[in-house]
């Protein structure tokens, strides 16, 4: 298992988490409460990975993460821990 960063930030009402993951452009997802955020963000991984997409960097990898959260609205930095599903046994 590896852990991605992914940077959260709250909407303007605050109902809502936007997440997103730097190195990983165009993969986001949102998340209705706090307790959601991991789970939501392990899906759009999955999803990507789904798609062909290949991982950014984990931080296991030498990642790091960004030092400017400026265009970001209440940013938090979150470490994901995901790992590539296994392919099912043929037999």
């Amino acid at each position: 298992m590896r852990s991605y960063i992914a940077i959260v930030e709250t909407s303007e009402d605050g109902r809502t988490w936007w997440i997103s993951f730097p190195g990983f452009p165009g993969v986001t997802s949102a998340a209705s409460s706090p307790g959601e955020i991991v789970v939501r963000a392990r899906e759009a991984l999955a999803s990507a990975v789904e798609a062909g997409a290949a991982l950014p960097l984990a931080i296991e990898e030498g990642a790091v993460p960004p030092d400017d959260l400026g265009d970001f609205h209440d940013p938090m930095m979150v470490l994901v821990p995901y790992s590539l599903p296994t392919p099912a046994s043929v037999g």
